[in-house]
């Protein structure tokens, strides 16, 4: 498609674009209690066009942008018909000008060796359901997805790179009927390649979680005296308040006042927080090249990124936009196993405001601890505040480790 979208262009005289053709396919696996219900397979292939344009609107140096949605499907008569249309919505649009991401246009080609998706589906599920060994818990129902995403980026400045990105995910529901009660809770998953052990220990690890579920009592209305600990991928959510912060498009409207060498908590009383942020694909959507970059060392704001037209505002390295968190902070879990505490198991909905520090949410899960005594508890909500609750956190030594986090399982915030 990138060629014939670029003889389009050319016939047009649009001089500054960015292409970003996308082929996505999946092998989808539908599974209820221990049957698959349905498998299939999905290859579509599309592409996202931005065009731009140059211009001065009463003294000011413009770049107008807008997205232009594509379909193999189209024929070359719908595309340049909905190209000319989008290229003059561009004069609306004047944002300050910048230079498009550069390339020297030298483009490796894909490799060569691919896994079947099928066969990754199928192992996966197997792996999830080699946990589904208890009487008074199990899975009601799963779903698989092995995805492959091959990626081609092209734009008028030089870029043009490949890249076939795999991944597996997926979410399934675990069930239990103990006391008298029928619960459920929902567990999501995702991983760079399959990591079959991985599964499994999120799946056992869940088995038990619905069991105590199913018997946990009713939590007190008042929570506020007790440490809290958030786990597992809450955690990363957590963490997503410095990585937001440290984003360009929040920094360079003044809803952020991060810039490098800050020091984001300097009367913390606790772990000083220590966070690379992690490339998840080679390059950005927009032909930037991605790499693990140190976010926050000890509580020092070393690199902030952003797509390439706020960095390119407020004259900072383009190097990406990044969602993928590493913590490295370690603590000691007796330190954060500390009685007493609320430890919040799994969360209906955790929230985190990265603009007012707030975070919380109802909980469907959480232990209460105090007086030597753990019980499960239910039907509550926690809510503290980022900008109190980072002066005093502890992280544990225990580990975990998805796609979208890798780092302490465990933090207490006091």
């Amino acid at each position: 498609m990138t060629d014939r979208i670029i003889k389009i262009l050319q016939s047009e005289k649009i001089d500054k674009y960015c292409i970003y053709e996308e082929r996505r396919e999946s092998a989808e696996l539908f599974l209820v209690k221990k049957k698959a219900d349905l498998m299939r397979g999905k290859d579509t292939r599309d592409v996202k066009l931005t065009l731009y344009r140059e211009f001065n609107k009463e003294g000011k140096h413009c770049l107008g942008s807008v997205d232009v949605f594509l379909y193999s499907e189209m024929d070359d008569v719908t595309m340049q018909s909905l190209i000319r249309k989008a290229y003059k919505s561009t004069l609306y649009a004047d944002n300050p000008y910048y230079e498009l991401p550069s390339g020297n246009g030298a483009c490796e080609d894909y490799p060569d060796e691919i896994r079947s998706l099928n066969i990754t589906a199928v192992k996966m599920a197997k792996a999830l359901y080699s946990a589904d060994i208890d009487e008074n818990a199990w899975i009601n129902s799963a779903e698989i997805f092995a995805l492959r995403n091959t990626v081609h980026i092209t734009n008028s400045n030089g870029v043009d790179v490949k890249y076939v990105k795999e991944s597996v995910k997926g979410e399934f529901v675990v069930q239990s009927r103990l006391n008298g009660n029928d619960v459920e809770l929902i567990r999501q998953f995702e991983y760079d390649s399959p990591d079959e052990q991985a599964l499994r220990r999120k799946c056992e690890d869940a088995i038990q979680s619905v069991k105590d579920r199913a018997i946990a009592v009713k939590a007190p209305e008042d929570l506020s005296a007790y440490p809290l600990i958030l786990c597992d991928d809450t955690v990363g959510e957590f963490l997503t308040f410095y990585t937001e912060r440290c984003n360009a498009s929040y920094i360079y409207p003044g809803y952020s006042d991060y810039e490098c060498g800050k020091d984001v908590c300097p009367d913390a009383a606790g772990d000083k927080i220590s966070i690379d942020i992690m490339a998840d694909v080679p390059y950005s959507c927009e032909g930037v090249e991605k790499n693990d970059h140190t976010l926050i060392e000890n509580g020092i704001i070393k690199t902030l990124h952003g797509n390439h037209a706020y960095s390119s505002y407020l004259g900072i390295e383009s190097i990406g936009e990044y969602n993928r968190i590493r913590c490295n902070n370690r603590g000691t879990d007796e330190e954060v196993l500390k009685e007493p505490y609320i430890m919040v198991k799994s969360f209906s909905d955790f929230q985190m405001d990265a603009m007012d520090g707030s975070f919380g949410g109802e909980f469907r899960l959480a232990y209460l601890c105090e007086n030597g005594r753990i019980t499960p508890v239910t039907g509550q909500s926690v809510s503290k505040n980022m900008f109190e609750a980072h002066k005093n956190m502890i992280f544990s030594a225990a580990m975990y480790n998805e796609a979208s986090y890798s780092g302490p399982s465990m933090v207490r915030i006091k």
